[in-house]
């Protein structure tokens, strides 16, 4: 693993790495009931719960279990959204990915980026064999996204989680490093 966290770098986007002054990124993100749509958690309706999730971030990239990382573009400065690689197994050479920017920025072409990065990252410098990811049924962009990367459906996992009053069907889609 790294000593250093690594910045990675897209067309337009500098991916570098969460910090302890990134609640803003993090609560506008977790706020909006529209990005959280496919995402099984309740919209944060004050910062203290930005920072709690902030600083369980943090604690993952400081223990090398996770690298969580804050996009931001290029031409302003502006923080996008986050995501990354977490639930890091050395020990069977995986990892699960995730990711999410805010809604004005949707469309623009900028998760792909982001996600080529990401991936790359994982492949190369942790030496991945799989990186995986737990897609909500009906969230047909982040599917498509992963589908154009190589990532195969791999499971489906009915009422697999309960949240905001209900079951959810999982689908966890994959990437074999070959």
């Amino acid at each position: 693993m790294y000593k250093h966290f690594p910045t990675l770098n897209s067309k337009r986007l500098i991916i570098r790495e969460m910090k302890s002054t990134d609640a803003d990124i993090v609560f506008t993100f977790n706020s909006s009931k529209d990005c959280l749509k496919y995402i099984l958690r309740e919209p944060f309706q004050t910062k203290i719960k930005a920072i709690e999730k902030l600083n369980f971030f943090l604690e993952g990239n400081k223990k090398n279990t996770a690298y969580w990382w804050v996009f931001t573009l290029k031409e302003t400065g502006e923080d996008i959204g986050y995501g990354g690689l977490f639930d890091i197994s050395k020990e069977h050479s995986r990892a699960e990915i995730g990711y999410g920017i805010i809604q004005k920025h949707w469309n623009k072409g900028f998760m792909s980026e982001i996600i080529d990065e990401i991936i790359h990252f994982g492949k190369s410098s942790l030496s991945l064999h799989k990186i995986y990811a737990y897609i909500l049924d009906g969230n047909q962009a982040s599917i498509q996204l992963l589908k154009k990367r190589g990532f195969e459906k791999e499971a489906h996992l009915k009422e697999h989680s309960f949240t905001n009053g209900k079951y959810w069907d999982e689908t966890i889609y994959s990437l074999i490093n070959k």
